[in-house]
Formats: structure tokens, C-alpha cells, sequence
């Protein structure tokens, strides 16, 4: 929920969206006492609570929003109207992402979206190694997420060209508090459950010191597609794979596709084929089988000591987050990448034959990734000759391991069966399980080392007010290695069966300066510049202009202009050269061209990407124009246009756009040496263009009159994207990809978060509207429809120690609607835009000693 008490017009410009003072970290310590000055996301000057900056600014409460059953990092950022991730945690299911989900404010890209904890940067996943996965940070020691949805790489450097998510803990706590949520859904599957415990010691304004620790667990069950209908309605557009049980094969000439049983398949996973050539086969519906949703168990530990020295404030924290997360997808595909002597209808002579076969009877193949995320950070904090200063140190690592289960075969035991005999269309899990492996394939680390100093003072009375400065100095190394087991060579269908080990490293420094300026009466501006200086990609200047003008108490218009620079990251540079199967299912553009040709079956075909070390960095431009408006104390609205331009964008082709336009990319193309019939199309990262994005932040909050019935306050955030075009070549045209899917997912034109809270005395309750606009799909012009949920709860607090909330989410049992899209492996929807839960009960309570 985001309810957004009403503030003073000073402060509303960028506190729109907000809920409660935000002066100090600390809720859960009231005896800990304000600071009269802090630090604001978006900012290095410390200021009062009055003098705020002219930068929009959303600010939740995480309480808030687990009022509307959210249990996840993940899902409260997929709240926020500014940001359009296409990557979460379902994205596991049939890749190797490590289970990682991202943040994209304005749908810009992950990449463009710095996340903080506390401030300070944490390591970037290891597995796409660009980003932050948000389920390193755990929901419950958050107190409130600060965002800023404006360009701040004038103030936090590289890969903040999006804006910033600053995730701020529990200063302190007092006591002992135990909690835990349940989540029933209405349909089979995705059920949650999570226990949180935590422990404080010693009061910050009386004692001098604070230590407090938490542990939370949290489980949510899978959703398998045949448990929703939206999953596996078969239409024309379903993909339907050659690899088949039973098994197909591929003539002598590896022209044409052979059936051993058509057609008697084994519906309705596996059904007769006619392509256009008249070959007939049976061919395997794929998305029957997997787990649209992963299984996902979370256990993390924090620990936060702080200390009074006098003036100064010493602190350390550390945190520890493990996540498992674990796949189902369809039984094992042949692929052709095994060969038998023998095929019906076929001569011996002519031999061996490309199989194309499936492990149906070893079940789905399970995969599991581990990953485990630490940070331990130092900080010093006072004044210093008249200034104020903050001082840190921090080290944090991030690790992922990816482990077969089951459901996979030995490429070399299997060939090595095929020779002697073996058939392919042998219905026993024993007799497959003679050639199943398991273990590690792949193991992934990154590390960030951190130090940094800042101080800030007011220097200079104007006579419109204080000038303020800012400066500082930075300095990080990172590292990053992708590791590859033996076994990651030989186990069939992981698609690592062709990749390189990489690592790489670098150092980066940055100094800071920043000036707050009272130009004349009702006229603030902010000055920033920053410095960087990367040991592999360069260094860069940027500079920001933000101002403020405050006519008359209920009017306040704002402005910012800024550039900023995204150095390579290390993934970007390092990636592992690696061949993986395509999402979707292609012709072969070589052998059969738009469909024309001796082999014509569509199958998924082989992606080679990997990284470059000749990218240049990226270059961007953002400004910003708005109004925030107070008529009547009661309400309040603000309205922000903006604007942001990035140049030599980094990024791959995506596989939709290679193969959509043969003829274009044909020099990517060549045949595959590993799986007869198919082809390796090359999307390594690469400079690709430009990417130009606008749009039209609105936020509005209303407090109805005081009555008996209680306080009632309507809130409304959303977001419209105007203009979003992209090149995908430097020089190259520019395509539209706002309210339309391109280059592998759709941009939202508009999108709301509407919620009506309600309060009186121990009570209260919260009805909230999610909502996406519909865009044009993958396919044929179909339009893909809104896609809406409301989620309502009721909390009753006793005597401020014990809280219940009982709720509904998806309260309508909106599904997710119908689209052609064939990038992932759950079909009939888009997995990463609509949650295949549907309607859920929930329950959560917490209990303060």
C-alpha cells in the first residue's frame, strides 16, 4: 500500500507518495530521539526536514505495503508505478538466471537502476552480473524504500542514469518481536509461509548504544502449468517441439523429420504433426509439463550494533541472505545431439541417425540455485570542525551455485546405450535412470569492496537563506568469476555444454561536490558534479542542475537537467561465451528461409552469447519539468514531465529480432556442429544505439474530512510512457517500443497504483488497485488486455504490541490475460507482467514483548 499522508507543500515536492516523517530510520526505538538534520536519498547535504530538494520522490513504507499481503523485496518494488522489471524470480524457470530479480524504474533496464541499502551500494548477481538482486535484501529489517525517479549520476555515479531505490533498515530496536504470515491461494499451489523473529538491547538516546538482530524464513510452493488453464490451452500459436516421446528422428541427409510411432503419439503432451512439407511426426507440447513458478525457500540473518561516541555515531551491520531457487521444466529433449544406428523406414547403411527423442520417463528436469549474499559494512557518522561528516567501509559478495536434480541423462552413457541398442521410446524410469546425472554445473561469484567519506556544511548566509556544499570521495573494487563444471559438458539439454569460464576485476574512484544555493526568495537551486575514473572504461564528468520555485504556499514548480555515464559492467566484459537454446522455435534460416526449404520444422535453435571487451561506456542525458500543487491542505498533486537519452546503449540482439529478419543478420548465422539441423546465431553484448524514453509521473493524495466513521485517505501514483524508441545497430533505425512487444518484452504506456485507506482507533484497512495498461503482442497485431488486481485487508493493533492483518489478494481472481508471446517457457501469458496465483487469502500477525 502506498499511503501518502498529506505534508506540507515544502516538503511535498519530493514527498509525494510518502506515508510518515522519515527524519529518522528508526521506528521501532521511539526513545532513540530525531536527528534535527539528516540525509535524504538523492542528496550528500544534510538538511532539515523543511528544506527539501526539487527532485521527484516516491517514499513507502514497507509495513504498508505488507498490509497487502506482500512478503518480498520483489513484490514491493513490482509495486512502485515507475518501475517495469521484466526479470523476476519466475524468470528461472527454463534459464539460468540464479533465481535473480531485478528493479527497471521507467523501464529502462536494470542496469539503469542503482539500488542501495542504507545509502551504500551492495554487489551486483553474479550469474548476469548488471544488477542487484533484490532477494539478497530481506523484507523485514527494511523499514521504508526511498525512490528516486530522476537521473542521479551527478551524485551516486555510474548506473544510476534510471534513478535510485535506497532500501533503509531499522536504525534500532528494543525488545523481543515475533511474527509470521500465511498465504493460501485459491487454486493449487503457491502457497507461503514465513516466520520472522527479532531481538534489540540498549536505548541510543539513554544508554548510548543499540544492538539488535533478526532472522526471517520464508517458503513459497511452486505452481505447476497444470494446475492453471491459462497455461496450457493449446492454440496455434503454442510451441510444438520435434523432440518427442515418442521419439522422432532426422532422415540420412538430416532433411526431414521421421516418425517412429505417428500417429499414435501420447497425447495430449505429445500430437500429430503435418508440417508444410507433408513430413508427419509427433510433436511435443513442451509447456504442459513445468512449473510456471519456482519453488523458492529464503532463509537471512542481520545484525546491527550502534554506538554513541559523544557527538559521533559508530555502526556496524551485517547481513546474510539465502535463497534457493528450484525448477521444473518439460522431460529432457534429444535435440539431435545423440545419434542412433538405426531409424524406421530408414537404411542402417545410411546411418547413424540424429535422434530427436525426449526423457519423458525420468519426469521433468529439476534444477536448483543457491545463492547466498553478505555484507558487512562499518560507519562513522558527527560533526567534524563545524561540518558534518560520514565515513564508511563495507565489503559484500554474492555467490550462486546451479545444481541438476534430476530429469537429466550423461550425453556420452546415452550415445554409448543408443549404440548397443537402446530404444528411445523404452517407457521405464529404470532403464533411463541407468544414464541420469546430477550435481553442480556452474558456480558464480562477485564481490564489491567499498570505502567512501562525505561532509557537508551550511557555509554562507545568503538573503534568501543558508548555502550549503557538499563533497567526497569514493572508492570501490569489484570482481566477478563464472565458473564451469565437468559435468556442465557432458549432461544433455543445459545448454552449457559449450561454455567457457571467465573472470574479471577492476577498481573505480570518484570524487563529489555538491552545492544547495538560495538564489532569491522562493527560488532554490542544487549544484552537482561528479568526477569518476574506472580502471577498464575511462572516466567521465557529470554534472546536475536541479531548482525549486515556490510562488506562493500552494504552488511549487520544479526542474533538473543532469547527464551521467554507465561504464561496461564486469559481466558486460566477462560474460562466459556460452550456447544455449533459443526461447522460442525458429526455421532454420540457413537450410529452410521463411519456411522454404528441405527441413522446415520449427525447434528451438542455439544462442551464442557471451561478453566484449570493447564495449564503450554509455552516455545519457535526462531532464525534468514539474508542478507540485496543494489547493486545500487536504490535497495534494503533483505532475512531472521527463525526458532521457542514452546513447551507445549496451546490450544483445534479441533472439526475436535475429531470427525475425534472416536476410539482416545473416552474417550471425552458421550451422551448428553439435545438434544436426540447427543453427548458432551470435548475440554477443554489444554497443547497439540509442535509447530515447519519456513520460508523465503523476501522484495525487486526498484526506477526506475527520468523521466518526474515521480518517479516510484516497492515494493515487502513476506513470505514462510517452516515447519509448530504441535502435538495435549504432546508426541504425529507431523502433517504437511503448505499448507494444519488441525486442523481447512489451513497455507498459501506463501504469497506477490506486489505494483508499482507512483508519479509527485500533482498526484499519487498505483496498489497493494494481494496474497495467494492454499493448500490442509478440504476434499477428493481437492486443493483449489491462491487467488489474486489487488486494484488500483489515488490521486490528491491541495496545501497540500485538497486530493482525487478514486479507485478499487478487481480490477480483483476475487472471493473467492471454498473450502469443513465445520468449518463455510458461506460454498463454506472460509470466514476468502477471502473477499466476490468482486469488489468495492471507493472514499475518506480529507480536511485540
Amino acid at each position: 500500500m502506498m499511503n501518502y499522508k498529506r505534508k506540507a507543500l515544502a516538503v511535498a515536492l519530493s514527498l509525494i507518495g510518502s506515508y510518515a516523517p522519515f527524519a529518522h530510520a528508526d521506528t521501532s526505538d521511539d526513545s532513540a530521539g530525531t536527528l534535527d538534520r539528516v540525509e535524504i536519498t538523492g542528496s550528500n547535504i544534510k538538511r532539515s526536514i523543511k528544506q527539501e530538494q526539487a527532485i521527484p520522490m516516491t517514499i513507502v513504507k514497507t509495513e504498508d505495503l505488507a498490509k497487502q499481503g506482500m512478503t518480498t523485496v520483489e513484490q514491493v518494488v513490482n509495486s512502485l508505478a515507475s518501475n517495469q522489471s521484466s526479470h523476476g524470480a519466475t524468470a528461472a524457470v527454463g534459464a539460468s538466471t540464479g533465481g535473480a530479480s531485478y528493479a527497471s524504474l521507467r523501464g529502462l533496464g536494470a542496469q539503469y537502476t542503482l539500488v542501495l541499502l542504507d545509502g551504500r551500494r551492495i554487489v551486483n548477481q553474479p550469474m548476469d552480473g548488471y544488477a542487484v538482486d533484490l532477494n539478497a535484501i530481506p523484507l523485514s529489517v527494511i523499514d521504508r524504500v526511498e525512490v528516486v525517479r530522476d537521473g542521479a549520476s551527478a551524485i551516486y555515479g555510474t548506473d544510476a542514469i534510471g534513478g535510485v531505490i535506497n532500501f533503509i533498515t531499522k536504525k534500532a530496536a528494543q525488545g523481543l518481536s515475533i511474527g509470521g504470515s500465511y498465504v493460501e491461494p485459491q487454486r493449487s499451489g503457491g502457497k507461503e509461509k514465513q516466520v520472522s523473529v527479532s531481538y534489540g538491547y540498549g536505548n541510543l538516546a539513554k544508554d548510548g548504544y543499540n544492538i539488535y538482530g533478526a532472522f526471517d524464513y520464508h517458503k513459497i510452493d511452486p505452481i505447476f502449468a497444470k494446475d492453471r488453464d491459462f497455461a496450457t490451452n493449446i492454440t496455434q500459436y503454442t510451441k510444438l517441439s520435434p523432440n518427442s516421446f515418442p521419439a522422432n528422428y532426422q532422415n540420412a541427409a538430416g532433411s526431414a523429420v521421421v516418425a517412429s510411432s505417428y500417429p499414435n503419439c501420447a497425447p495430449p503432451y505429445s500430437v500429430p504433426v503435418v508440417d508444410a512439407k507433408g513430413h508427419k511426426y509427433c510433436g511435443e507440447v513442451a509447456s504442459l509439463y513445468p512449473g510456471i513458478t519456482p519453488e523458492i525457500e529464503q532463509k537471512s540473518g542481520f545484525l546491527k550494533g550502534t554506538l554513541n561516541l559523544g557527538e559521533h555515531q559508530l555502526s556496524a551491520q551485517y547481513m546474510i541472505t539465502q535463497t534457493e531457487n528450484k525448477t521444473w521444466v518439460a522431460p529432457l529433449p534429444l535435440g539431435g545431439q545423440v545419434t542412433s544406428p538405426t531409424a524406421p523406414g530408414q537404411n542402417p547403411a545410411a546411418g547413424p541417425f540424429p535422434v530427436q527423442g525426449r526423457a519423458v520417463p525420468l519426469g521433468d528436469r529439476v534444477d536448483k540455485s543457491l545463492a547466498t549474499t553478505q555484507r558487512l559494512q562499518f560507519n562513522l557518522e558527527g560533526p567534524l570542525a563545524g561540518w558534518d561528516y560520514r565515513a564508511g567501509f563495507g565489503h559484500s559478495q554474492s555467490v550462486v551455485t546451479h545444481d541438476l536434480v534430476s530429469g537429466y541423462v550423461s550425453q556420452s552413457a546415452l550415445q554409448n546405450a543408443l549404440n548397443n541398442g537402446f530404444d528411445p521410446n523404452n517407457p521405464s524410469a529404470a532403464a533411463w535412470g541407468q544414464y541420469s546425472v546430477a550435481g553442480q554445473i556452474e558456480n558464480a561469484k562477485s564481490t564489491l569492496d567499498m570505502a567512501d567519506f562525505k561532509v557537508s556544511k551550511e557555509i554562507w548566509q545568503l538573503p534568501a537563506g543558508m548555502l550549503a556544499v557538499a563533497l567526497g570521495v569514493e572508492g570501490r573494487h569489484e570482481t566477478i568469476s563464472h565458473n564451469y563444471d565437468g559435468l556442465a559438458s557432458d549432461a544433455l539439454s543445459t545448454g552449457l555444454n559449450q561454455t567457457t569460464s571467465a573472470s574479471g576485476s577492476r577498481s573505480a574512484q570518484a570524487v563529489y561536490g555538491e552545492m544547495d544555493i538560495p538564489v532569491i526568495k522562493h527560488l532554490d537551486a542544487n549544484l552537482a558534479v561528479r568526477y569518476d575514473k574506472y580502471s577498464d572504461s575511462g572516466s567521465s564528468v557529470n554534472p546536475k542542475v536541479s531548482l525549486k520555485y515556490q510562488p506562493v504556499p500552494q504552488v511549487m514548480f520544479r526542474s533538473s537537467a543532469s547527464t551521467g555515464f554507465r561504464a561496461p559492467t564486469l559481466f558486460d566484459i566477462n560474460q562466459p561465451t556460452q550456447t544455449q537454446l533459443t526461447g522460442g522455435f525458429y526455421y532454420n534460416p540457413i537450410s529452410c528461409p521463411n519456411g522454404v526449404g528441405t527441413n522446415c520444422s520449427q525447434q528451438q535453435q542455439n544462442l551464442v552469447t557471451g561478453g566484449n571487451k570493447n564495449l564503450q561506456p554509455e552516455k545519457s542525458s535526462s531532464l525534468s519539468f514539474g508542478v507540485v500543487l496543494e489547493p486545500i491542505k487536504s490535497v495534494t498533486l503533483s505532475a512531472d514531465l521527463w525526458w532521457t537519452v542514452v546513447k551507445n546503449s549496451i546490450g544483445t540482439l534479441d533472439e526475436t529480432v535475429i531470427f525475425g529478419n534472416p536476410a539482416k543478420y545473416a552474417s550471425l548465422f552458421s550451422p551448428s556442429t553439435v545438434t544436426p539441423g540447427t543453427v548458432n546465431a551470435v548475440a554477443t553484448t554489444a554497443n547497439l544505439g540509442n535509447t530515447s524514453v519519456s513520460g508523465l509521473d503523476v501522484s495525487f493524495s486526498y484526506a477526506l474530512p475527520k468523521s466518526s466513521l474515521g480518517d479516510f485517505v484516497v492515494s493515487l501514483d502513476g506513470t505514462y510512457i510517452s516515447k519509448y524508441s530504441l535502435q538495435l545497430e549504432p546508426q541504425g533505425q529507431y523502433f517504437d517500443n511503448a505499448g507494444r512487444y519488441f525486442n523481447g518484452s512489451p513497455v507498459f504506456r501506463w501504469q497506477h497504483n490506486l489505494s483508499l485507506n482507512w483508519s479509527r482507533g485500533d482498526w484499519g484497512a487498505v483496498l489497493a488497485e494494481d494496474y497495467k495498461s494492454g499493448y500490442t503482442d509478440q504476434y499477428d497485431n493481437h492486443m493483449v488486455k489491462p491487467y488489474s488486481t486489487w488486494n484488500l485487508s483489515g488490521t486490528y493493533t491491541w495496545n501497540k504490541k500485538l497486530s493482525v492483518t487478514a486479507g485478499v489478494r487478487n481480490l477480483f481472481d483476475q487472471l493473467p490475460p492471454w498473450s502469443n508471446q513465445s520468449y518463455t517457457t510458461p506460454q498463454g501469458y506472460d509470466p514476468r507482467f502477471a502473477d499466476a496465483t490468482g486469488r489468495a487469502y492471507f493472514l499475518k500477525a506480529n507480536y511485540k514483548m
